[in-house]
């Protein structure tokens, strides 16, 4: 879904890049890809209708140090890729990433806030 969804900035679909991310999510195990969702959306999965996908999501490449950490977006479903000399590379720093930033979680935030009854503006006093 998400090659169906993608937009390419400052790279093409041809650049080898693209082809060691895509070899690298493909590799990921279910798990894994739960968390790169997490870490370029803030959520677990995509809508099952992908009429309700809002925005594209967007691969850019950045100026950064070789071999260097990838960063993401949230908010603008944007995934920032800096060079890789090899797809081993890519794939371990990217696993890293998605590891140790788990902070960002909307699922979990709309589920509390949704079900918290202090939000809730029908009750009566």
């Amino acid at each position: 879904m998400l090659k169906k969804l993608v937009r390419y900035r400052d790279i093409t679909e041809s650049h080898q890049l693209i082809g060691w991310f895509w070899q690298s999510l493909e590799e990921f195990t279910n798990e894994e890809r739960v968390l790169f969702l997490r870490f370029v959306s803030g959520r677990s999965r995509l809508p099952s209708n992908p009429a309700d996908i809002t925005q594209k999501f967007q691969i850019i490449k950045v100026d950064r140090p070789v071999n260097g950490l990838p960063t993401a977006q949230t908010c603008f479903f944007l995934f920032r890729l800096p060079p890789y000399t090899s797809q081993a590379i890519l794939a371990e720093r990217l696993r890293y990433s998605i590891h140790n930033c788990p902070s960002i979680d909307m699922d979990n935030y709309m589920l509390t806030h949704n079900t918290d009854p202090a939000d809730s503006s029908d009750t009566e006093d």
